[in-house]
């Protein structure tokens, strides 16, 4: 099961600018048993992600893959090549802020806006045929790194979320990550990390196993709460847009359960534009 929001950050001079209808969930391929999720940077300089998720299908299609493992380790190179290659006038930016010592807070500041414009995060998942074992890898790219990430295979079970995980941390889990580092290093706590989350795991919603149209409404839940989370705090608005989902099944392929449009931004304008016409009349 995967699902995504379609907000994109870009940014620029000014700083973040938002566009609401990016793709960040793909078939990868057609007629095909896997599909790509990506969250952080929204693109390359001179590259898509449809461009190189359909480069790497290609590749597959002349040699075919072991295992979901292997499509994984394939594109963590492929996509390394690229990032590397493309965006390296602002890579090399954030490793000279970065060893820079000390730093004034205009430095800071764009070296923090470079690390988080500049991290990209993917999640390749489905089964390779004739094994129907359905599996997930992660792969995370940062600036400082200086390679490609090996990809990290998720367990089965637990709902993982990422680009704006704080929310749904809270909601499911009692405190996110940032959360439990402020407390353990405040100097007020005076137990161990472990004791923190053991707490924190008492309080836990904890999910059962889902059928899985169940399985669909909880993950549309799961952003649907988080675009309302962003929309109503004044946080930047790195979450919204159509919400898309995506199933890969061992006994079928890749499926889109919510796919928006071509015409979704003109849609959207249209009915926009003759809901505030509507009310001006009136």
């Amino acid at each position: 099961m995967l699902g995504a929001d379609s907000t994109m950050s870009m940014l620029g001079p000014s700083g973040f600018h938002y566009l609401n209808f990016n793709q960040k969930l793909l078939e990868l391929g057609e007629k095909s048993t896997l599909g790509a999720l990506t969250w952080g940077l929204g693109g390359l300089a001179k590259s898509s992600y449809r461009t190189l998720f359909a480069l790497l299908a290609d590749d597959l299609a002349k040699k075919a893959p072991a295992d979901v493992l292997e499509v994984a380790t394939r594109w963590s190179t492929q996509f390394w090549a690229a990032y590397s290659t493309q965006m390296s006038g602002y890579i090399q930016a954030c490793q000279q802020l970065d060893a820079k010592a000390p730093r004034d807070a205009r430095e800071e500041e764009e070296l923090k806006n470079l690390k988080f414009g500049l991290f990209a995060g993917f999640c390749i998942a489905g089964y390779v045929p004739p094994d129907r074992t359905v599996s997930a890898y992660v792969m995370t790219f940062d600036p400082l790194a200086g390679k490609p990430a090996p990809p990290q295979q998720l367990a089965v079970g637990p709902v993982a979320f990422w680009g704006a995980p704080n929310h749904f941390a809270r909601l499911m889990n009692g405190a996110d990550p940032d959360l439990k580092r402020e407390i353990l290093s405040s100097g007020k706590w005076t137990g161990t990390p472990k004791d923190l989350d053991d707490l924190c795991n008492k309080h836990a919603l904890r999910t059962p196993p889902l059928p899985i149209r169940d399985a669909v409404d909880l993950v549309h839940a799961c952003i649907s709460s988080t675009i309302k989370a962003m929309k109503f705090s004044d946080l930047p608005q790195i979450c919204g847009g159509p919400i898309e989902i995506a199933v890969i099944t061992s006994d079928r392929r890749f499926r889109w359960v919510k796919h928006k449009a071509w015409d979704a931004a003109i849609t959207e304008s249209a009915t926009t534009t003759a809901t505030e016409s509507l009310r001006y009349e009136t």
